[in-house]
């Protein structure tokens, strides 16, 4: 009987674990995500620059990304300069 108990025991404990785990790497991630989203909107004046693929764009200062919304495939990485809204 003593057998069961205990293997239960771990069991419980290894589960309860693993969902530990995962709450605290939720978290993680979450307040990664806030100190992320808080440095991009304190960025006033954005200054983008195209990406290798030249499908979207990246804030040099922040690394908040934007599609573009005419991609020009004869460009090179040159930087494109704009007030708060992306081209």
């Amino acid at each position: 009987m003593a057998l069961p108990d205990l293997i239960l025991s771990v069991s419980l404990l290894s589960l309860g674990g693993v969902f530990v785990g995962v709450g605290l790497r939720r978290l993680d991630r979450l307040d990664r995500r806030r100190v992320e989203s808080s440095r991009q909107n304190g960025c006033r004046w954005h200054h983008w620059q195209v990406l290798e693929e030249g499908t979207s764009l990246i804030c040099a200062l922040c690394g908040k990304k934007s599609r573009m919304v005419n991609p020009a495939h004869d460009r090179g990485s040159e930087t494109i300069s704009s007030g708060n809204t992306p081209p």
